[in-house]
């Protein structure tokens, strides 16, 4: 075993400098540097010392950048650690370190300030671009992010300009895996621009990351799927991101739903060249060679950055590491990664193959389109989940006793494995269906006929409701508005401004009098149906995101708290308060004889209780992430539920049994409903389908496309009529009957 090169004395660090070492030499030392705690610090001074050294260091590749190459203030900070160079919007702040001098004083106790119409709760994080902060709308009644540009970029002209109307670029995006960009805005007395965004809770990956150490594989692929779905989306607006890496990939809570945050930053920064601090456009461990040697980049240098972030999801670590911005760079520029699976021997060669492909350092020959790495990971995620369900059964039942899941899931999986890395290297392509035809049913399944469009021309529906009659539907949109529709005329009735935040939830009592709505603002509303005037208003302490009307004119609610309360909206009191969820509800549901109420929670359960006391009666579990819906059968005897981990499962409400667990859709379901007569089953979900299953066997029956988002609400009418809404913007009416 050879043993490690000592520390160089001053003159070979000096030779370093001048460029006068023979290449072997040089890569023995910058070796040596790369584990070494003490020799960049003792080379920064010199080079300090003399400012003709600092010159003569950026020869030492034997290439030079062009001048406005971010290679160049990485080498001049790269005495420092990367991962101080590197912090991203979601580093820890320490607040004594932040200067908030940018904000007026706060009428709300215990906020830190106010920006323009803005109160500031909290500092989120700050980075060398600036500072993000957790603000509430006081104009909307929403809880939002603020991210306002440092003041050293601000003061450059250029990075203004280029800060707004990427910002802008951004806010175009209307994609469910990119962060919304509300509004850019500027605060005048201090000359502060700053971007209102859409509010994430959960974690960064970089956290994530953090916590764990390399993710389970199917993790990989799926948050993979997503990040290359939000670049597809940014590139189609021509738009690059430049800093992909996991701190700029966010986890939303309930079901780590990929969101990507901070497009147009790394470009700002770059037109301000800010080498005195350091800060590079860009994150050193997941720069593009391209970006390294300032070459003119397109959008195949984020694919680059995005092939590091899934090399971490693998290992743990980015490809690219040491101890200094400098010799990160070079190993960027001129060194292989090591093999992924020498890291961790449980990732699968097609996995390992895909990675090695977006890491070329030629941009020819990587993925050409985030799209296509997209779409191949998309069709990758379904076969893993068909593989997975080939394995085992789902529910917790006596099929379990059938040993030939287990020769199933090995055959399976062998082949699945086979296929994949043929396909990734090339010799052969996947049909775009699953090898399970239950699982993954192909083009020969039937869909529905599209019997009308309603478009709301004002953001995603979150909710809709058909009344009793089905003559009206109520459209729950984004924008704080609902939009009452006659259904046969295809025409808005009328447009209730409701709320000052997303509507969430919007239904209609059982006798068609009343409209009830939900927001974020805390506030349940109740409403002539008729005329659309507010009749009362009923406050809870949280963001509510579902409602649901029961006989006698009762409605149950549930909150971002967890709470579930049930009403008298005649007196507009509350009667009875739950509180056994740990998570926020999602979404609640009342029986047709009203005696139980259902609730739907981020924290993988569902449970039933009794309406009358809020006892506790059942509490079903088997869902391996958050649930999203829930539905009562007509008769009572079922529910139906389906969340993050992409099932539709039906429980036998007197024992709790898992009597179905419906596969197919390929991303989460966010609804669920039963048909009027109690047969039929419909699930919604972020694939941007619909589909109906059989409530007794449990098989799939037809499946509607036509929406371009995410389908988030689903509603049956008396007759052979389904009623969806989702992320589009759209209600859309189909006939199952043909």
């Amino acid at each position: 075993m050879s043993q490690p090169m000592p520390c160089p004395e001053p003159a070979q660090l000096r030779q370093l400098l001048a460029n006068e070492l023979s290449a072997r030499d040089e890569a023995d030392l910058v070796e040596h540097m790369d584990g070494c705690p003490a020799c960049p610090s003792r080379l920064q001074e010199m080079a300090a010392g003399d400012p003709s050294l600092v010159e003569a260091v950026r020869y030492a590749s034997g290439v030079r950048p062009p001048g406005e190459s971010a290679y160049w203030p990485a080498l001049e900070m790269f005495e420092r650690p990367v991962d101080q160079t590197a912090a991203g919007p979601d580093t820890t702040p320490d607040d004594d370190d932040l200067a908030l001098d940018f904000l007026t004083p706060s009428k709300e106790p215990g906020h830190l300030g106010r920006l323009n119409h803005y109160d500031i709760v909290r500092v989120i994080g700050r980075g060398g671009m600036g500072v993000v902060l957790h603000a509430f709308d006081t104009h909307l009644q929403r809880q939002v992010a603020l991210k306002v540009m440092s003041p050293d970029l601000a003061k450059d002209e250029t990075a203004r300009k280029r800060f707004c109307r990427e910002a802008r670029a951004a806010a175009a995006i209307t994609d469910e895996h990119v962060v919304a960009v509300h509004q850019v805005a500027h605060e005048e007395e201090r000359d502060v621009p700053f971007l209102v965004m859409q509010l994430v809770t959960g974690e960064s990956l970089e956290r994530r990351l953090e916590r764990t150490g390399p993710l389970p594989l199917r993790e990989i692929v799926r948050i993979g799927m997503q990040v290359a779905s939000g670049l597809a989306a940014a590139h189609s607006h021509d738009l690059i991101h430049r800093d992909i890496k996991p701190d700029n990939i966010l986890l939303e809570a309930p079901g780590d739903r990929v969101k990507l945050t901070d497009f147009g930053l790394a470009r700002a920064a770059e037109d301000v060249k800010l080498t005195a601090s350091g800060m590079i456009a860009g994150t050193p461990a997941y720069m593009s060679p391209e970006q390294a040697k300032g070459e003119p980049l397109d959008h195949r240098s984020d694919l680059f950055s995005f092939g590091s972030v899934l090399y971490a999801m693998c290992t743990g670590h980015p490809p690219f590491d040491g101890n200094s911005s400098f010799v990160v760079l070079r190993k960027i520029t001129e060194e292989a990664a090591k093999p992924v699976s020498e890291i961790n021997p449980q990732i699968p060669g097609w996995l390992a193959a895909i990675v090695d492909r977006l890491l070329a350092k030629e941009p020819a020959e990587r993925f050409q389109s985030a799209k296509e790495v997209a779409d191949l990971l998309r069709n990758l995620l379904a076969r893993l989940e068909s593989a997975e369900a080939a394995a085992i059964p789902i529910c917790p039942m006596k099929y379990r006793k059938r040993a030939w899941w287990a020769w199933g899931a090995t055959a399976t999986t062998a082949l699945l494995a086979t296929v994949l890395v043929l396909e990734v290297i090339g010799v052969v392509r996947l049909a775009p269906v699953g090898p399970l035809p239950a699982v993954a049913p192909g083009p020969d399944t039937p869909s529905a006929a599209l019997r009308s469009t309603l478009n709301g021309n004002a953001g995603p529906v979150w909710s809709l409701a058909l009344s009793p009659d089905d003559a009206s539907a109520a459209m729950a949109i984004d924008d704080g508005t609902v939009k009452v529709w006659d259904v046969k005329a295809g025409r808005v009735k009328s447009t209730i401004n409701a709320h000052k935040g997303p509507v969430w939830s919007v239904a209609f009592s059982n006798d068609g009098a009343l409209l009830a709505t939900a927001s974020d603002d805390g506030a349940v509303k109740l409403w002539n149906a008729a005329d659309g005037k507010e009749l009362k208003s009923m406050p809870h302490a949280a963001s509510v995101r579902s409602i649901a009307f029961g006989p006698a004119g009762r409605l149950v609610t549930g909150s971002r708290n967890g709470n579930v309360r049930i009403w008298d909206t005649a007196a507009g009191k509350e009667t009875v308060t739950t509180k056994g969820h740990t998570h926020m509800v999602t979404m609640v549901a009342f029986s047709s004889d009203g005696k139980s109420v259902a609730s739907a929670s981020g924290d993988k359960t569902v449970k039933l209780w009794d309406a009358g006391t809020g006892q506790e009666q059942l509490t079903l579990t088997g869902h391996t992430g958050g649930v999203y819906a829930v539905a009562f059968s007509p008769d009572g005897t079922k529910v139906a539920t389906g969340g993050w981990d992409k099932t539709v499962r039906v429980w036998d409400v007197g024992t709790g049994d898992c009597m179905h667990t419906l596969q197919g859709h390929r991303q989460d379901v966010w609804a669920v409903a039963f048909a009027p007569d109690g047969q039929t089953i419909a699930s919604a979900s972020e694939d941007h389908t619909v589909k109906l299953w059989n409530a007794s066997s449990g098989a799939e029956t037809m499946t509607l496309h036509g929406h371009t988002g995410t389908v988030y609400s689903i509603a049956f009418s008396r007759e052979k009529r389904v009623m969806t809404g989702g992320r589009d913007g759209t209600l859309r009416l189909w006939d199952i009957a043909r």
